[in-house]
């Protein structure tokens, strides 16, 4: 469990700002806007451009509609941290985690069209020989999407409209301790 979480808060902690690790405000805000879950094919997050096309699956908008995104990424400038789990248990090895500056085109049809530009990180997590790629970011009109490569499946989320005032935010906890 440890070799999971660790790689998770790592790219985490790289791929967004501080102020979108913790709550502001009233963290209990209404959500009056748009999400949509999505599900489809791409080539790989871990070139320098890479594509994305498929369907949305759940959401509020653009219901049994298509989406499409294609990524840019500048792996030139990534920051990678490397972690290793020796404990003994059958979890060992190391899992390095990288994260560049990325930006996505993302577009939403279903008879009405809906595009915006992410910018963001695409994170890279690397362990036991298998590279996991994962896209986080925000366009300047409020949409955010979280999407996640592995293999060629692309699958992840977009919302905008957070009528709390405070925007998008992300919280976690971590707990590294055993439990008794």
């Amino acid at each position: 469990m440890r070799r999971l979480l660790l790689p998770l808060a790592a790219a985490a902690a790289l791929a967004l700002p501080a102020g979108a690790l913790a709550w502001g405000g009233d963290h209990h805000g209404d959500f009056h806007g748009m999400f949509a879950a999505v599900s489809g094919t791409g080539t790989s997050f871990g070139g320098a451009t890479a594509s994305a096309t498929g369907s949305i699956v759940a959401g509020n908008d653009h219901p049994n509609g298509h989406f499409n995104a294609a990524f840019t990424t500048t792996w030139g400038s990534a920051q990678s941290k490397t972690f290793t789990d020796n404990d003994g248990d059958n979890d060992d090895g190391t899992t390095t985690v990288g994260c560049a500056p990325s930006s996505v085109t993302l577009t939403l049809t279903n008879g009405t069209t809906s595009t915006a530009t992410l910018s963001g990180k695409t994170c890279s997590t690397t362990g036991n020989g298998t590279t996991k790629y994962r896209f986080f970011g925000a366009s300047t009109t409020g949409v955010h999407a979280f999407l996640r490569e592995d293999g060629t499946t692309v699958k992840g989320l977009v919302a905008s409209g957070f009528t709390s005032g405070e925007g998008f935010h992300l919280g976690f906890s971590l707990h590294l301790g055993d439990h008794h």
